[in-house]
C-alpha cells in the first residue's frame, strides 16, 4: 500500500522535531546527540521524498505546509544556531552599542553561552531594519531566550507569508516553496532572516510588474536594510519599470529614502561594509571560489609551502568576485535582450541572486533562499526546474541538527570537487562558444 505523501511528510517532521530535542543543543555530543543525528538523516530523506511527490500539486499545499511546520515550531532551532546570535545582537542594540564594531561577548549578552563561539566576538553585517527588529525582540523577550526564539520565528513565518502573498500578486503559485525541506529546516526551524529578504524582493517585483515604482523601491530598500545583497535584484527591477514606462528615478529615490530613514533612526548606516569582512575568516568549500583556493592551497602545502594556503584562498576569492561581476552583467544583458518580459527578467534576477550567494567568499544553505524564492515565481522548466527542486531537498543535508556543518568535515574532497565543477563549467562554456 502506497503511503500518502502528506502523512509521510508529517511523520518526517515529527521525527525531525524529536531529533531537535535530542541533538539540537550545541556542544553536547552524548548518546542522546548520536540518537538525534541518527534520526535526522532518515527524517530528511522522508521529508524530501514526500515533498517531491507533492511539488506539482495545486491544491491544499498551504494546509499541508502548516501541518508539516507545526512540530518544528515547538522544537529547538535546528540546522543552525544563528537565532541565538540574533537575540544577542538585539541586546547589544538595546544597550546602545554599535553592532558593526561589537560582538555579543562585548556586552556580554545574557544568552552568550548559546551563541556559537565563532560569532561571540564577531561584528554583525546586517542592515538597520534587522537591528531594529532584533532590538524589539530582545526588549519584548525580557531575558527569556525561549520567548526571543518564538518571536524571531514569528518574524520568519511573516517573511514566508509575505513571500507567498507577493507571488500570488504575480499570479505565481509558489506554495510548494513554503513546504520544501529548505524552508522548513532553515526558516521555520532555523529562523534565518534571508526569508525576510526574499519576501521584500518578491514584493518589489510584484509592485514593479503592477507599475508602482515607489512601493517597489521601498520594498527593495527594506530588503537591503536586512541584507545588502538584496540590491543585486535592483537592476532587474529597473528593467521592468522601464518596460512599463515608469520612472526608475522614483524607484531609486524610494529605496534610498527607506534605507536612509532606517539608518538614521537606528544609528547604523553603512558600517556593514566593514563588518562584511568579519565572515571572510570562514573558509569552506561550499563557496566555489573558496573551494578552488583551498584546493590550490592544499597542493602548495603538500609541495612544502604551507604559508601559501591563505594567499591562495584570497586570490581565488578575488577571481570569484571578478567572475561574479561578469556573470551579473551577462545576466542583466540577457534580461534586456528578452525585452524585459517579466518572467524572463525574474528568472535572470533569481539566477543572479543565486550566483551572488555561491560565488561569494562564504556560502550557507539558507543563502539560497532569496534566489530560489524569486525563481519560484517563474514557470520553471527543464534543467533549471530540476536544479531548483533538487536544491531545496539537498541543501538541508549540509548541516546537522546542532548546526555542525558537514563541509567542515569534508574540506579536502569538497575543495577538489569545486575544481572539477569549475573545469566542467569551463568546458561547457568553451563548447558552446564554438558551436
Amino acid at each position: 500500500m502506497r503511503l500518502n505523501p502528506r502523512w509521510l511528510g508529517l511523520a518526517a517532521s515529527l521525527v525531525l522535531a524529536v531529533s531537535g530535542f535530542l541533538a539540537g543543543k550545541p556542544y553536547h555530543h552524548d548518546a542522546a546527540w548520536v540518537t538525534g543525528v541518527c534520526l535526522w538523516f532518515p527524517a530528511l530523506i522522508g521529508l524530501g521524498y514526500a515533498w517531491w511527490q507533492l511539488r506539482d500539486e495545486r491544491s491544499g499545499l498551504l494546509v499541508t505546509a502548516t501541518l508539516w511546520a507545526l512540530p518544528l515550531l515547538i522544537a529547538p532551532p535546528m540546522g543552525a544556531l544563528d537565532v541565538y546570535a540574533y537575540s544577542c545582537q538585539g541586546q547589544l542594540f538595546d544597550a546602545g552599542l554599535n553592532l558593526y564594531e561589537h560582538g555579543p561577548a562585548d556586552l556580554p549578552c545574557t544568552w552568550l553561552s548559546a551563541v556559537p563561539p565563532l560569532w561571540r566576538d564577531t561584528p554583525t553585517p546586517y542592515g538597520p531594519l534587522w537591528f531594529a527588529i532584533s532590538g524589539a525582540v530582545a526588549w519584548l523577550a525580557h531575558g527569556h531566550l525561549v520567548v526571543a526564539v518564538g518571536l524571531f520565528r514569528a518574524v520568519a513565518v511573516g517573511g514566508l507569508i509575505l513571500c507567498v502573498a507577493a507571488a500570488r500578486r504575480l499570479t505565481a503559485d509558489n506554495a510548494a516553496l513554503a513546504m520544501s525541506p529548505l524552508v522548513l529546516i532553515h526558516v521555520v526551524s532555523g529562523v534565518h532572516n534571508d526569508i525576510l529578504v526574499a519576501g521584500f524582493v518578491v514584493a518589489g517585483f510584484a509592485y514593479a510588474v503592477h507599475k508602482r515604482p515607489v512601493p517597489a523601491g521601498a520594498a527593495i530598500g527594506l530588503a537591503a536594510a536586512v541584507k545588502v545583497t538584496a540590491l543585486v535584484a535592483a537592476p532587474f527591477l529597473v528593467l521592468l519599470l522601464l518596460r512599463r514606462r515608469r520612472d526608475p528615478l522614483a524607484f531609486a529615490a524610494a529605496a534610498a529614502a527607506v534605507y536612509t530613514a532606517l539608518a538614521l533612526v537606528t544609528g547604523h548606516g553603512l558600517g556593514f561594509l566593514k563588518a562584511l569582512g568579519a565572515t571572510a575568516q570562514l573558509v569552506q568549500w561550499l563557496s566555489i571560489p573558496s573551494g578552488v583556493g583551498m584546493a590550490v592551497g592544499y597542493v602548495l602545502r603538500w609541495a612544502g609551502h604551507p604559508e601559501a594556503f591563505d594567499p591562495a584562498v584570497a586570490a581565488a576569492r578575488a577571481v570569484g568576485f571578478v567572475v561574479l561581476a561578469g556573470l551579473l552583467l551577462w545576466l542583466w544583458i540577457r534580461a534586456v535582450k528578452a525585452r524585459a518580459e517579466p518572467t524572463a527578467v525574474m528568472t535572470f534576477a533569481g539566477l543572479a541572486m543565486l550566483a551572488t550567494a555561491v560565488l561569494g567568499p562564504v556560502f550557507y544553505a539558507w543563502y539560497a533562499l532569496a534566489g530560489i524564492a524569486v525563481l519560484a515565481c517563474t514557470p520553471l522548466a527543464g534543467r533549471l526546474r530540476t536544479g531548483v527542486h533538487v536544491a531545496v531537498v539537498a541543501l538541508p543535508f549540509l548541516t546537522l541538527p546542532d548546526s555542525l556543518g558537514l563541509a567542515t568535515k569534508t574540506k579536502v574532497p569538497g575543495a577538489f570537487l569545486d575544481v572539477v565543477l569549475v573545469a566542467w563549467a569551463a568546458g561547457r562554456l568553451r563548447r558552446r562558444s564554438h558551436s
